[in-house]
């Protein structure tokens, strides 16, 4: 007897049939496997957020907002998840024996509501994600005009996901359907260009930042720009791989896309919430232990527009350590974005 998993497989159906059940049974898996990482994540960063915010009115403020960003997320996480779920469930049980198999059914009620709620929960939470990147490049470098190309990326990229929710939206529609325009391609690649860029101009800022702190204070204060530069290529790097292959496969037509979509909508969740983790718990902004008995360091540099030391503060610290614990605090300290924790603060020109 033949050990064979497809000895019998379903009556009428080819075997790009069956290679694309399967993508779309191992993706929904794959997502869950990402979804309980990405409930780790959460209540890891949630406690270390809650337990860590201190006594202060302004740092409870803070944490206030970066709870209230954490649970949209991680709500944005579970609602995709859920609706996936229920779907796959549609598709493989409640009817299987929908003419044409359960990719016939896929196909013929995607625009489901149950379906589009799951697409608008990954849109959201890439809305959330971007946005708060935008506003940390803006933050870092101190300078809107820096930061008027991504926005105008960054809106763009807003407006082909409502395009994508409208056109998936219509009966007998999906997202791969033969249309005079398909959204959802540029869509990924507008997005994926927008995450890449910003990060980029963050590291370079940083790196420079990290020249410049160099030549005035000495290696060890260079250290720490550095450390958060590595940090944001690591944050970077899962998202932009993954959602790379997506884009190439989606565009090839190839079943792997339904491998890694489910997977790609936990991972923009998750990166933002590593971040945070990374910050609050002090390992993104000093590689060594602090010698006063903190946890993580805090670094002030002053640069001017020419980047001299001077004038404008740039602060960079952990949420462990308070203001009062630190007489040289030139500036408040913010922390918890999906690409960096620092905060340019010109309250001193």
């Amino acid at each position: 007897m033949s050990n064979s998993t497809n000895s019998f497989p379903p009556p009428g159906e080819t075997p790009d049939d069956l290679w694309l059940e399967k993508s779309n049974l191992d993706g929904a898996v794959l997502g869950g496997v990402a979804y309980g990482v990405h409930v780790a994540v959460f209540a890891q960063c949630f406690y270390t957020i809650y337990y860590g915010a201190g006594s202060g009115r302004e740092g409870r403020g803070r944490s206030r907002w970066l709870l209230v960003y954490i649970f949209m997320l991680f709500a944005m996480g579970t609602v995709n998840l859920a609706c996936n779920t229920r779907m796959t469930q549609l598709m493989f049980i409640d009817n299987r024996g929908y003419p044409g198999g359960p990719n016939a059914w896929f196909f013929t009620y995607y625009s489901t509501g149950v379906n589009i709620a799951g697409d608008v929960a990954y849109i959201v939470s890439n809305f959330l994600a971007d946005g708060l990147l935008l506003w940390r490049t803006y933050m870092v470098w101190n300078s809107a005009l820096i930061c008027i190309f991504p926005a105008i990326v960054y809106l763009a990229s807003t407006a082909m996901s409502i395009m994508v929710i409208v056109q998936s939206s219509y009966p007998n529609s999906n997202l791969w359907a033969s249309t005079t325009v398909q959204f959802l391609l540029p869509y990924f690649s507008i997005s994926i260009s927008l995450n890449v860029m910003l990060t980029l101009l963050l590291v370079g800022r940083l790196m420079y930042m990290s020249y410049r702190a160099r030549q005035s204070l000495g290696k060890e204060h260079a250290r720490t720009y550095m450390s958060i530069a590595a940090m944001l290529v690591e944050s970077a790097v899962p998202y932009a791989v993954t959602a790379i292959i997506f884009v190439i496969t989606y565009a090839r037509n190839s079943n792997v896309q339904n491998l890694l979509l489910p997977v790609l909508a936990q991972i923009m969740c998750i990166n933002p919430e590593v971040i945070i983790l990374r910050v609050a718990t002090g390992r993104a902004v000093n590689s060594k232990p602090s010698t006063s008995g903190r946890t993580g360091g805090m670094t002030s540099i002053q640069f001017d527009s020419r980047g001299r030391t001077k004038n404008s503060s740039f602060a960079l610290s952990t949420m462990a350590t308070s203001e009062a614990s630190d007489p040289t605090l030139t500036g408040r300290t913010i922390y918890g974005s999906r690409s960096e924790i620092y905060k340019a603060d010109t309250s001193s020109v």
